[in-house]
């Protein structure tokens, strides 16, 4: 019966099974096809880590560090300072960020155009959270609001039970 393997390995798994293969390979006493049977891997990938253990003498990971910035840190300042300048100062026409404008900002100020998904995880990195809006008009007249509870409030509910049919519970 076939052993079972995960069909998706960690980086550590990764590597802790190219560190076991590494003897095999030194020893010259397996065939390409021996070890990757043993190893669950395509002779193709013996190949490989045959061809790098030869070039750089180990089989270790390597460090991945990703798509290196488009904006410097001195830039990620910047970007941080327009935007606690506020949107209205920018131009737009409410106090509001998203990250459209902020990836519109960066763009106008840098021209380093962004996708607002990733502008997103830049703010995150600088600091800001995502905020909600406060949903509430700014002309909201709370005084008014508090008299049209009290006065007229009570009025309408008492004309919509006197509609209801008797011995219906409301």
């Amino acid at each position: 019966m076939a052993e079972w393997h995960p069909s998706k390995y960690s980086r550590a798994q990764l590597e802790e099974r190219r560190l076991a293969a590494t003897p095999w390979l030194q020893g010259g006493q397996h065939s390409q096809q021996a070890i990757a049977d043993h190893f669950g891997v395509s002779v193709h990938t013996v190949s490989n880590w045959k061809k790098r253990l030869k070039r750089t003498g180990s089989l270790q990971a390597t460090v991945t560090t990703g798509r290196p910035s488009r904006l410097t840190a001195a830039q990620l300042e910047q970007v941080r300072t327009l935007l606690r300048e506020g949107a209205l100062h920018h131009g737009f026409p409410d106090p509001t960020w998203s990250t459209r404008r902020v990836a519109d900002l960066i763009g106008r100020h840098f021209d380093v155009w962004y996708h607002p998904d990733h502008v997103r995880r830049m703010l995150r990195q600088l600091g800001f959270t995502p905020q909600m809006p406060d949903g509430r008009a700014a002309e909201r007249n709370e005084l008014r609001i508090a008299s049209w509870k009290e006065q007229v409030a009570p009025e309408l509910g008492k004309k919509g039970r006197a509609g209801r049919h008797p011995g219906v519970p409301g």
